[in-house]
């Protein structure tokens, strides 16, 4: 097998600042309301990562002189266990993206953030660190099983049935720049909340009966005119026959290529700044499917990201 640097040999640590991609792992599960595992998800992929190049599945290679990728590696809990712990780690986490961010902005480059978790709780403070940076507003795309909308779960506010409810705390995101992809279980609390709020939701079962492209359409539409978009991806989005590691599966769900079609053509057509990949719990999948899926997420990720960078010739060619 051939040595690469992690993420298909991108993050050379010997490329030039300022990165294009800063890639963070947040191994936390302790907001897991099931089954845990997905603390081992940034450790697992970063290795799996180098196995083969960063190209697209269509064949696209990415260059590194265009997506100069940089991997802050996994940003550790000091200790165990939730309550004050928690919310110290998550503080952490949010201070780590405005950091990011704000020296990003004064190399003159907008990074791309990508997060790897852990489970969907660790988008409570990558979100608040990324809309930190945007006090006109911002839009989320949430690509799940289930809406994250509970007030609180099991007593806490901070688990991971509650990620999109504390992204609309405050007043940066608003109910109608909140779009979730992919669900088919529900809770009559959330629910209800959708529909006081005029939150849209797409099941799986529309998204396969009317095409990814009805979907990103719907996207557009919801989202026209915001200029800075986060894209959040729970890989229990996908159907368990592709994705049989994560904590709480659900029947019924996207396939891989609706998955890889979908990612690419939000990224592609909307301005995503940053995106994070949750959930994934290797431990639950010995074949690894779901890791070697996420990871053709990042790759397709990259090829759009690379592409879009790419300096036009004249006449637009």
């Amino acid at each position: 097998m051939i040595a690469r640097h992690p993420w298909g040999g991108l993050a050379d640590p010997d490329l030039p600042p300022p990165p294009d991609v800063v890639i963070l792992g947040v191994p936390y599960d302790g907001g897991a309301c099931y089954r845990p595992g997905a603390v081992e998800a940034p450790r697992r992929l970063r290795e799996i990562s180098g196995t083969s190049p960063a190209i697209s599945e269509e064949g696209y290679v990415v260059d590194p002189s265009l997506l100069r990728v940089r991997d802050l590696g996994d940003l550790a809990l000091d200790a165990v266990g939730t309550g004050q712990a928690r919310e110290d780690y998550f503080s952490r986490v949010e201070r780590t993206v405005i950091d990011t961010m704000r020296l990003s902005a004064l190399a003159g480059r907008d990074s791309f953030i990508l997060a790897i978790g852990g489970d969907h709780s660790v988008s409570i403070p990558l979100v608040r660190g990324f809309a930190s940076r945007f006090p006109e507003g911002f839009g989320l795309i949430s690509l799940d099983a289930h809406p994250d909308l509970f007030d609180s779960y099991d007593g806490s506010p901070l688990s991971n049935a509650c990620p999109m409810r504390r992204a609309l705390d405050g007043s940066r995101l608003q109910p109608g720049h909140l779009l979730i992809l992919g669900t088919r279980s529900y809770n009559k609390e959330e629910l209800d909340f959708m529909r006081e709020k005029g939150i849209r939701f797409v099941p799986a079962r529309v998204i396969d009966k009317d095409g990814v492209e009805a979907a990103v359409a719907l996207a557009k539409e919801r989202l026209a005119g915001v200029g800075n978009i986060y894209l959040s991806i729970d890989i229990d989005v996908a159907d368990p026959s592709c994705a049989p590691g994560t904590g709480a599966p659900v029947a019924g769900g996207l396939t891989s290529r609706q998955i890889l079609d979908l990612t690419r053509a939000l990224v592609r057509s909307l301005p995503v700044r940053a995106m994070d990949l949750v959930e994934i719990a290797p431990p639950l999948d010995p074949t690894d499917a779901t890791l070697f899926l996420a990871l053709q997420i990042v790759f397709e990720t990259f090829a759009v990201l690379a592409e879009k960078r790419k300096p036009r010739t004249r006449g637009g060619a």
